[in-house]
Parts: structure tokens; sequence; C-alpha cells
């Protein structure tokens, strides 16, 4: 079933790159039919004029189908949001380039079809395109890339998309999470330096400073994390995940009382999704060299009992 529906996909990506010019085919046979009437002119044989309107209609079908089957004169497809509409703004209104973005573009936001996509994706980078073009092409191969786990095409492709100013927040910030996630942290770094001002200047993004305190944190530099952690606290921004990350940015420093406390605060305070935050402290204790129950071990030796209390 899963070759067959590859199969019709494969067919449909046929039609859509290849339906312009597969009119062209009969209005060719057509004007030759016509031709040939025309030019017979002592025994001229309808045939050829019967043949060559054929053409012509057929070429009108094939582009009539086209048409509605990419919607290139009515509004965009459903698959996309408001939010879409609005990053691809002018980008792609006409021709060719419009027909195999949108083609790609459905591949990924309706289909979840990434490698199509991204195949059509790579043969547009070698059209001509504009400024505007060129920023949407790379936001959307990023998201692409991204959904596909290959964070460091994705953080490349979202740097052309900040370049070209396309939703410039979300590029930096897809860049600036690729970036950590390939553990390119000073890059990573980079994009986060640029994206805080704008987000403070349009109050945006409220988990910006914690998001940067963990990249700091994965980069094995609690110093920076710690800046970070603090930020998030002084502006009441998820205070309690700060709690978390100042303390293993201080079990990094080698404060590991203050570590343990700030953790069981953390813990008393509810912290969201508390177990992913377990195990988060876990790895970060694993790479500081610390064992991975140390944050558990040391509060059974303060309180002579596992943190079961504080877990309720």
């Amino acid at each position: 079933m899963k070759r067959l529906l590859k199969f019709f996909s494969a067919l449909k990506r046929l039609y859509v790159t290849s339906a312009p010019a597969g009119a062209a085919v009969p209005y060719v046979l057509g004007l030759i039919f016509v031709f040939f009437y025309f030019v017979d002119h002592t025994h001229p044989d309808e045939a050829y004029l019967i043949c060559g309107a054929v053409m012509f209609l057929a070429g009108l079908f094939i582009q009539i189908g086209f048409s509605v089957n990419r919607g290139i004169n009515g509004a965009p497809a459903d698959y996309l949001s408001d939010y879409d509409k609005d990053v691809i703004g002018t980008a792609f209104m006409y021709g060719e380039k419009k027909r195999m973005f949108y083609s790609a573009l459905e591949l990924l936001l309706a289909e979840n079809n990434y490698n199509d996509a991204l195949d059509i994706f790579r043969d547009l980078k070698g059209k001509s395109l504009t400024d505007s073009e060129q920023g949407v092409l790379g936001f959307y191969t990023s998201i692409c890339y991204s959904r596909m786990g290959y964070s460091t095409n994705a953080a490349h492709c979202a740097v052309i998309a900040a370049e070209k100013e396309i939703h410039l927040p979300e590029s930096l910030l897809m860049a600036a999470r690729n970036f950590s996630l390939s553990a390119s942290y000073g890059s990573a770094a980079e994009y986060y330096e640029k994206l805080v001002p704008i987000a403070e200047s349009k109050g945006i993004f409220p988990f910006i400073y914690n998001e940067i305190g963990r990249m700091f944190l994965s980069a094995n530099l609690p110093e920076k994390s710690r800046y970070y952690f603090e930020k998030s606290i002084e502006y009441g921004l998820d205070p309690i995940t700060s709690q978390g990350g100042l303390a293993l940015a201080s079990l990094l420093e080698g404060k590991e009382d203050e570590a343990c406390e700030r953790y069981r605060l953390a813990l008393i305070a509810r912290i969201g999704d508390m177990e992913g935050f377990k195990s988060y402290c876990a790895q970060i204790c694993t790479a500081g060299g610390y064992p991975e129950n140390f944050f558990e071990e040391h509060l059974r030796e303060r309180y002579g009992k596992a943190d079961s209390h504080i877990n309720g």
C-alpha cells in the first residue's frame, strides 16, 4: 500500500512540474495540423482541421486541470494557515516557481512527505529567485530539514531566511535552536544574542532566557548560563524553571550545597515536566562528572530519605 501511495505521489509531482510543458505538446501538434490544412490548397482535408481542434482542446484541458490542481488563479490551498500566508507574502506569485513552491509546501505541511518536498525545494533553489523568495524558501527548507532531524542544514537555511528578514524573530530562533542541537554553541549564542533585543522590544518569546541558559549549560559555560537564568527570575518569566537551571549552573561551578538547595526548591514549586527536568539534570550531572542521581543522593543524605516527600 505504501508503495502504491508513493507511486501516485510521484505521478502527482511529475504532473505538477511537467503539466505546463505537457500542455505545449498538443498546442504544437494542433498548429501543425492546421498548417497542413491551409497548405494543401488543392484538396484540403478537413481531418487536419478536426485533429488540430482536438489538440487545442487537449492542451486547454491540461492547463485547466493543472490550474485547478494547484489553485494558480485562486486562493492558496486550505492546508496553509494565516501565519504561512503571512510568511510567504508576495513571494512565488507566478509561473513555474509558484507551481514548484506550492507543490513542495503541500508535501511538507499537508502530507508530511519531507523527502519529496526537499527534492523540490532543492530544485527550486537553482532558479532565479528574488530576495524575498530566497528568504521564504530558506524558511520552509529549514522547517523541512528540522523535521527530518538534520539540525545543521536547518540552521543554515534559517540563517538565509533571517538575512532576508523573513519573519526575523522566528528565523533567528530557528537558527539558534538548530545550531544548539548540532552542538554549534558559538553560532547558537550569536543568533540568540541577535534575537534577545527583538524579543524584549516586541514582548515575545518569554522562554528565551531559560532557553539560552540551557544552551550555555550544554556548552559547559555555567557562568554565562547563570546570567540568563537570573534574567528570567528578574523579569518573572518562569522563575521555577530558572531555579532548576541555576541548580545545574551551581553544580557545574562546584557549589554543590547551593545546587541541591535550588534543585529542591524547583521540585517543591512543582516545576513543569518534572520527569523531563530530572532526566535533563541527570544528563548534565553526567556531563559534569557527577553521578546521574547526584541530587537525589544528596537530598537523601540531608533529609534522611528520598525526595518522595517533595514529589508528593
